[in-house]
């Protein structure tokens, strides 16, 4: 599955919960068992509470893996969830 972003200014309008929710239809129509994010960022703390809400679950971490513009160095998650 490709990266998912959006702008900011979009983000009250629901976006990122009807792309989740048509992924996971996707994924399951076409018979995957289970769908993985490897790269959440970490301080992105409203995307970590939409995969969430979601059924997802932070299974790894990866230390200061992403290169933040203003915080330096943070840690990726690793999010799962079975379908």
């Amino acid at each position: 599955m490709p990266a998912i972003w959006w702008r900011r200014k979009r983000s009250v309008r629901g976006i990122g919960s009807r792309m989740c929710e048509h992924s996971l239809q996707e994924a399951r129509a076409k018979g995957f068992e289970a769908m993985q994010f490897n790269a959440v960022v970490s301080t992105n703390h409203r995307a970590v509470a939409l995969w969430k809400r979601h059924g997802f679950a932070i299974i790894g971490t990866v230390p200061k893996a992403f290169k933040h513009r203003t915080l330096g160095p943070v840690d990726l998650y690793i999010m799962h969830r079975f379908l």
